[in-house]
């Protein structure tokens, strides 16, 4: 935290750098793209042979025998592509039956004529990996480009004895978008593997807090249960029994009056418990609505005008997520109170797709930040449970210009079970 930073403005919601999330949209665009290619093949396979065709025909022709030939090649292997894709996604989706792996050896076979008389149809081959390699059987994919090999090194050979001082334009280009192609699989592969393994980290850390959540809300009934109503109970008796037997002038006296006494102190204390592992203001209200409660509350309280700000689509989240928020909002408003000397305090929750964040922001003397250093709020407590969450806690301040605490949390959403668990707590 830097001296001099401008806090964010009342009512604006706080913008958070995220490489993660960015990476992770570049591999799912990335993995549509390909889908899309993977399970559309004939729009891939049909441009690259117009494109292979119009290169060729710009090169022109040595008789119309070769051009005739030409056209009965590529029209044939257009057929072969229709076929193809039709076996693919009806007859054969698993690529295993004697008709698909004759036609996987086929179409390469055909394409072959044409790739020894003109290397640009190399392309359609390029076009035709993906597809291969991930329908076909491993040996059957790769002894079916054998004839494609053959017919390229023979093309590609035939143009550099034709042209031994040019250079080899077409070569160099069906060999880059090879490597490209091949490249950008392994690319898609490699970021498909980060995001699950990212997934399977935030799966867990959720099965964790759930975990915490589940063992809250049964301590939660426990206490109310057992030690609440045991507390009342002794208390309704005790209260009963001096009725009964008018003790006022009685040494026993003195002995239920200390009874009674310790029972409500563990019965308020049982109450304080339950409040604090999951609060009563959430249980009747929303997170929205339990914000507006604090705040008014807060504002008469101190006589501190204070304004709350929802931006984004308010959501239910996790009961953690709501609680520590919550106590945030809490603790931000003491502090507030405490130490800033502010007439005005803006309080900001920012619905985000992957994010929630909340700003408590005061116009209040502020303070020099320290590097490092303790932020001299008391929010030791409330860090710790942020980063527990996975979140991030921030203090911003300015001399002479207020203060701002910042608290960023990822979306977590409530399960069926927890949200039951809420009801019977």
């Amino acid at each position: 935290m830097n001296e001099g930073v401008q806090p964010p403005q009342a009512g604006q919601p706080m913008t958070t750098s995220r490489p993660d999330a960015l990476s992770s949209r570049i591999a799912r665009t990335m993995e549509r793209a390909l889908r899309e290619a993977l399970d559309n093949p004939s729009r891939v396979s049909y441009g690259a042979l117009a494109i292979s065709v119009a290169i060729s025909s710009l090169r022109g022709f040595g008789s119309f025998r070769e051009l005739g030939q030409l056209v009965v090649e590529v029209l044939a292997f257009a057929v072969w592509i229709h076929v193809w894709v039709q076996r693919r996604a009806g007859s054969d989706p698993t690529g295993r039956r004697p008709m698909t792996i004759l036609l996987a050896f086929l179409g390469p076979l055909l394409l072959s004529t044409m790739a020894a008389r003109d290397l640009m149809f190399t392309l359609v081959a390029v076009s035709l990996l993906p597809q291969f390699f991930t329908y076909l059987p491993l040996p059957v994919a790769a002894s079916s480009f054998i004839p494609m090999f053959v017919a390229s090194e023979y093309s590609h050979t035939m143009a550099v004895l034709g042209h031994p001082n040019g250079f080899p334009w077409g070569s160099l280009v069906i060999r880059g978008l090879t490597v490209i192609a091949i490249g950008v699989c392994f690319k898609v592969l490699a970021m498909q593997f980060e995001e699950r393994s990212r997934l399977q980290a935030s799966l867990a850390s959720a099965e964790r807090k759930a975990g915490v959540l589940e063992e809250r809300q049964r301590l939660a009934r426990e206490i109310h249960d057992t030690l609440a109503q045991g507390f009342a109970s002794i208390i309704v008796h005790l209260e009963r029994t001096e009725q009964l037997n008018h003790l006022d002038g009685s040494p026993a006296k003195g002995h239920i009056d200390l009874a009674r006494s310790v029972a409500r102190e563990g019965l308020e204390e049982s109450r304080r418990m339950m409040a604090a592992l999951r609060p009563e203001i959430l249980e009747q209200r929303g997170l929205t609505e339990a914000l507006g409660r604090v705040c008014q509350e807060w504002s008469r309280r101190t006589g501190i005008e204070s304004r709350l700000s929802i931006t984004g689509k308010p959501e239910p989240l996790h009961p953690e997520i709501e609680f520590t928020i919550l106590r945030g909002v809490q603790e931000g408003l003491t502090n507030v109170a405490r130490h800033s000397g502010a007439h005005t305090t803006a309080v900001t929750l920012s619905y985000m797709e992957d994010l929630i964040v909340l700003d408590v922001q005061d116009d209040g003397k502020g303070f020099v930040p320290i590097e490092g250093g303790p932020s001299g709020y008391g929010l030791h407590g409330m860090r710790e449970r942020v980063e527990g969450l996975q979140g991030s806690l921030q203090v911003e301040s300015v001399l002479g210009e207020g203060t701002t605490v910042s608290l960023t949390l990822p979306v977590l959403r409530p399960a069926a079970g927890e949200a039951h668990a809420q009801g019977a707590a």
